[in-house]
């Protein structure tokens, strides 16, 4: 039986996947099985998907012939998983080689549940890379010290994206955790595991590569249409995992509500430069987020914000639409005038974030 499930969903990243494959195929640990799921690619995708396969007998590939959600993708991979861990990539990023030797060798020394490194963010600015570190702390958790602690990643993103972690394949079936048939999904995912995990271990090194600015991925295709809704599912959920731990102290609260705040102004953004949506429609749906029950839960606790937040922040605590909207319309403008800045500001949100510039990376 294999010590590590790989599972990786593809759709329509022929320039890509091939890396992605490589970069698992050349990893120092070599005691996985890859399970690939074509998920109704028509870009040439699974011809390159079937050539590494017929390579390596560690590959096994399923095939979908439409396009369906990514969490059904891997939900119909992870039934069929024989590893004791399940590592979780995407098509058109990339890994480190030694990634999984370094998370298998920490959750083993500590019989960990849930294993979680650090990671790039990679953006294309100006005809250069530039890819900026996000990591945690180096440390191991027993159950009550993580979830005092679980705050300050979370608001950093490193709890609530999939491809940085090992999860225990035994603790997801004895929970019963699957992805939700949604989405946006991994939020779910990584909310319904913590509820209950006991032992957790932080790697500080980084080790993925996760491609932010590339145009036509999954995030960017769904953004527009589904962001506003799923932000707001998502802090729900998260306030759950937090009753159901019996943390609610204001310094808690007041992270949480910073944290949806700066997200309900990425969703303001994303509404007004949608392209598909007319003015009228933009509208009512900024309406929707400045009204939402949320959304009043951010207002009420969000303290010590940046100054920059904080003046952001000012039309939505008016609950006034037409200067939202005009918030929005700066932001958009500013992130497409100054992509470079605005990304750095963006990734600056990742505490110790440091940047490198690659011209190959």
């Amino acid at each position: 039986m294999p010590a590590i499930t790989v599972i990786m969903p593809v759709f329509n990243t022929k320039e890509y996947v091939g890396k992605a494959i490589e970069s698992i195929l050349n990893q120092t640990f070599r005691d996985y099985e890859f399970i690939i799921i074509d998920n109704g690619s028509d870009d040439g995708s699974g011809d390159i998907i079937e050539h590494y396969a017929r390579a390596d007998s560690r590959i096994k590939v399923l095939k979908n012939k439409e396009n369906v959600f990514i969490s059904e993708a891997r939900n119909r991979a992870l039934e069929l998983a024989k590893g004791d861990y399940l590592y979780l990539i995407d098509s058109d990023d990339w890994t480190l080689p030694d990634m999984l030797e370094v998370m298998y060798s920490r959750a083993v020394e500590h019989n960990a549940q849930y294993v979680v490194a650090g990671y790039y963010m990679d953006y294309y600015i100006n005809g250069k890379e530039i890819s900026y570190s996000v990591c945690p702390d180096d440390r191991d958790f027993e159950q009550k010290e993580f979830r005092e602690n679980a705050i300050n990643y979370l608001t950093r993103t490193i709890l609530t994206v999939p491809w940085n972690k090992l999860y225990s394949i035994p603790y997801l079936r004895e929970h019963n955790i699957k992805f939700r048939n949604t989405k946006l999904e991994d939020h779910h995912f990584n909310m319904d595991i913590l509820m209950d995990v006991e032992r957790v271990c932080m790697i500080s090194k980084p080790f993925y590569h996760y491609y932010r600015s590339r145009q036509g991925t999954d995030s960017e295709l769904v953004y527009n249409k589904y962001l506003n809704q799923k932000k707001r599912d998502h802090i729900e959920h998260t306030l759950q995992v937090y009753e159901h731990w019996g943390i609610c102290d204001p310094d808690t609260m007041s992270k949480l509500a910073n944290y949806h705040i700066g997200r309900l102004v990425q969703c303001i953004a994303q509404t007004v430069s949608n392209s598909q949506w007319d003015k009228k429609t933009k509208k009512q749906e900024i309406k929707e987020i400045v009204n939402d029950k949320y959304t009043d839960f951010a207002v009420r606790y969000a303290k010590k914000q940046s100054f920059k937040m904080a003046v952001l922040c000012i039309p939505i605590k008016m609950k006034n639409v037409t200067l939202c909207y005009t918030m929005g319309s700066c932001v958009g403008f500013f992130k497409n005038k100054f992509s470079g800045l605005y990304n750095r500001m963006r990734a600056s949100v990742a505490q110790n974030a440091k940047a490198e510039t690659n011209q190959n990376i």
